[in-house]
């Protein structure tokens, strides 16, 4: 049986399966993973020159649910009609709320180069998501076919369903200088072109039964009320509007409107981002803080707030401004061989209203010079992400990585609330030898153990 699903409800997810993440904390202590540069761009990468390709170079996504998993909610639409069971039961196992993440990185070309032996220049074009709904749990409701439902839950009431989301082009340029043998710093500034922005302001859904006929087959009705932002790529469709009044049935953007798009429209609506980072080196031990996402992204045109209900909905152009999500990183390595070493790094998201926190440890190492890995262990969202991350040399000059920090979830995704991936082909050369950590060479190196002896 499938769901029956409101008007609003698709609208939500729809724009959430646009969505391509980044929020690999396996990552971040990889040996010869340029990559590493989004999370802090003061860790240089230990190669002289990379480049990737589009379609090579990468995809980044991360999915999370807070309440629920699959299968759990596959359970609760399969036993609504069964009469011994309590869908309130399950109702109130996600608690008062509910919260939805989708993030996305999806990496269309980069490259990077080693200025002297002290900096280090990069650039990123890339496509950025993030969404997330934060709503009652009796959402789930939503995702039901009514007929299935107990009378006495009628009137289905949802208030404050909070959706915010934010898909921009990204030009990305990084330069880390080592400043002493101690101190190297960081800064990325992103030129970011905003293409689709969306944030609903005290949207509440009641669904109610509006008549029964004479078999016993109820219909339904479905009322709406609230307001949301929009940051458009093009203007909304002028047939669906009467003045300020809009008619969504006509189509919310005019036909052929991708067709019509060029670079114009891209520049129309720009704005900056700062990333900033820093690592401390003191004996065997790097310390690193990153701060990432310092800025907004903004609609001069294109921007609209709708307001009204299923009756009417009025429209209204205006500026729109939306934030993207600050992170945090905090970590600290120890290389404990010339090839290993142990970290732990502290991640922290800031969304509208809460951040998501977590703690990584991690065990980093090389295997020759065709194997570079990461086995990490994550606590927050929930407590069972073990992780691992794999680089491979299989052609000279050519890596191919993939980076979870979810292997157990990634068997069985059917039980996850939190997935994660990261997977692509990095073209690098020069490998400069040594610790992740360092800079160092590893006879330098493996000389500085043998003299602490």
């Amino acid at each position: 049986m499938y769901p029956k699903k409101s008007t609003t409800f698709i609208v939500i997810l729809v724009f959430l399966s646009t969505y391509f993440s980044y929020a690999q904390n396996t990552m971040y202590y990889m040996d010869r993973m340029p990559q590493k540069q989004l999370y802090n761009p003061a860790l240089m990468p230990n190669v002289k020159f990379f480049m990737t390709l589009p379609g090579l170079n990468g995809t980044s996504v991360q999915a999370y649910n807070s309440g629920f998993n699959y299968n759990e909610l596959d359970y609760f639409l399969d036993n609504l009609d069964n009469e011994n069971y309590d869908p309130e039961e399950f109702i109130n196992s996600i608690g008062s709320t509910n919260k939805t993440i989708f993030e996305g990185r999806a990496n269309l070309l980069s490259f990077g180069f080693r200025i002297k032996d002290n900096s280090y220049f990069a650039f990123n074009y890339s496509v950025n998501s993030t969404s997330s709904v934060d709503a009652e749990s009796e959402i789930a409701y939503l995702l039901t076919d009514y007929d299935d439902l107990s009378l006495d839950k009628f009137p289905l009431v949802v208030d404050g369903v909070d959706v915010k989301s934010n898909t921009y082009t990204s030009l990305g340029f990084t330069y880390a200088r080592k400043i002493n043998e101690h101190l190297t710093l960081g800064i990325s500034s992103g030129l970011n072109f905003n293409t689709f922005g969306l944030k609903t302001k005290g949207l509440r859904y009641e669904v109610d039964i509006e008549e029964t006929d004479p078999y016993g087959n109820n219909s339904y009705d479905e009322i709406f009320n609230g307001e949301m932002i929009l940051g458009l790529p093009t203007e909304i469709n002028p047939d669906a509007i009467d003045g300020n009044e809009l008619d969504i049935e006509e189509g919310l953007l005019p036909d052929g409107w991708e067709d019509d798009l060029s670079g114009g429209n891209l520049f129309q609506n720009a704005s900056l981002s700062i990333n900033l980072g820093a690592t401390y080196e003191l004996e065997k031990w790097l310390f690193s803080a990153s701060l990432l996402n310092l800025g907004s992204s903004k609609w001069k045109q294109y921007g609209y707030r709708l307001e009204g209900n299923q009756d009417v909905i009025y429209v209204y152009e205006e500026k729109v401004k939306m934030g993207i999500p600050t992170r945090l990183y905090l970590g600290a390595i120890r290389q404990f061989s010339p090839k290993w070493n142990y970290g732990i790094l502290l991640n922290s998201n800031f969304y509208a209203g809460g951040a998501n926190s977590a703690a990584t440890i991690s065990l980093n190492g090389v295997v020759g010079r065709a194997l570079s890995t990461s086995v990490s262990y994550t606590a927050g969202y929930k407590f069972d992400n073990l992780g691992i991350g794999l680089r491979l040399r299989f052609l000279p000059g050519v890596d191919l990585y993939c980076v979870t920090d979810n292997i157990i979830q990634a068997f069985s995704y059917k039980k996850a609330n939190r997935l994660t991936a990261s997977v692509g082909i990095n073209f690098s050369f020069g490998i400069k030898e040594g610790l992740i950590s360092s800079e160092n060479t590893l006879d330098e190196i493996e000389n500085a153990f043998e003299g602490n002896e």
